[in-house]
């Protein structure tokens, strides 16, 4: 046999190896609130002929976009690398269809590698290996769709993609059964969008009077160079960061404390790393202080993070930022700045609370 035919027969086997290798994880879908959503037809699609049907009843979305949802079969498969689906928009009264491929070398990468994540145990204090069980479908107004790959305190996008408006042939509804046949009747989508437990009653109430903001979740992935800096009082050191993303993303991060004691923690999972993140929609934050640990939240203002993101970076897209947390001597409140390129502003309008655990 030729060295070449050798080489090629061999890649093709571990390619194959590869296509056939299988995970544990399950499927489930989301949307943001507001505009809840309802799988036809369609799923994920796996080379070796596998499919995980994404038909999961109503999503409401109402922990937010990128939340996960019911799932129907978790268990060990091969990771899909393509994405068919057709799924009815409630709020908007139609119906999109996506057909598309999806980033499989990304995600077999990341079920491989799995990640650390800091320990909360006192008797097991040192970090420990978690895997990722989740592969997340988002369907946002406008024919939006995101997926996702998540495990416990950490969520990735995998890819963003475009579904088009879609007609269902009557002939084929009239050979449906129910439920899924009420997804047809425009008195049952007009019920689900009224129905408090789908939709609250102050997102109905916004909805009447402000339209669909169409092309809103595209921008949340948009990111920038920015990293988060924490001035805490007296001898304070940070111990663990979870930041949540607008994107739908989300990580934990290792502080200070952690990062002493564990060299071996991964330059992309430690605090003051520099990268390229979408904006916070949440950040929180333990440290300890005289053997104290204390936990910070904040929850920020949409309107307000965005603008003065889209203000500092507006001259210098490529440039550097901090996004400046300074807890104050009390310990129970904290000052918010965004300072880079030659411009600070202040965070003003964010939701802020500081506990002492040991009140606890």
């Amino acid at each position: 046999m030729k060295l070449g035919v050798f080489i090629t027969l061999t890649l093709s086997c571990q390619n194959n190896n590869q296509m056939n290798e299988k995970f544990e994880w399950g499927e489930t879908i989301s949307c943001p609130p507001g505009y809840p959503v309802d799988v036809y037809r369609g799923g994920l699609q796996s080379v070796d002929g596998g499919f995980t049907s994404l038909y999961l009843g109503t999503h409401s979305g109402i922990e937010g976009w990128g939340s996960e949802g019911r799932s129907m079969s978790d268990g060990k498969k091969t990771v899909p690398n393509h994405l068919h689906v057709i799924w009815l928009s409630y709020a908007e009264d139609c119906f999109y269809e996506v057909d598309t491929d999806i980033d499989y070398e990304k995600m077999v990468k990341l079920f491989k590698q799995g990640y650390y994540t800091p320990s909360s145990s006192a008797s097991r204090p040192e970090p420990f290996k978690e895997k990722y069980n989740r592969i997340i479908v988002g369907f946002a107004p406008g024919g939006t769709v995101v997926v996702w790959l998540a495990g416990v305190g950490r969520q990735i996008e995998i890819g963003s993609y475009q579904g088009k408006k879609a007609t269902i042939p009557q002939d084929q509804i009239d050979q449906l059964d129910y439920p899924i046949k009420n997804i047809f009747d425009p008195e049952y989508r007009k019920n689900i969008l009224k129905n408090p437990g789908i939709v609250p009653k102050e997102i109905q109430e916004e909805n009447k009077t402000q339209p669909i903001p169409f092309g809103l979740w595209d921008s949340y992935r948009k990111k920038y160079n920015w990293k988060a800096s924490f001035k805490l009082p007296d001898n304070g050191i940070s111990k663990k960061i979870i930041f949540y993303y607008y994107n739908g993303e989300r990580e934990i991060l290792f502080g200070q404390s952690e990062i002493n004691k564990y060299v071996d923690i991964p330059s992309e999972l430690k605090w003051n790393n520099l990268k390229k993140p979408p904006i916070p929609k949440e950040l929180k934050i333990s440290w300890l202080n005289n053997n104290i640990l204390y936990v910070g939240e904040i929850a920020f203002n949409e309107k307000e993070i965005f603008s003065a993101f889209e203000e500092v970076f507006r001259e210098h897209p490529e440039g550097k930022a901090e996004l400046i947390i300074r807890v104050n001597n009390a310990q129970d409140d904290a000052s918010i700045l965004l300072s880079g390129n030659g411009k600070e502003i202040w965070i003003k309008d964010s939701v802020i609370e500081i506990f002492d655990t040991s009140k606890y």
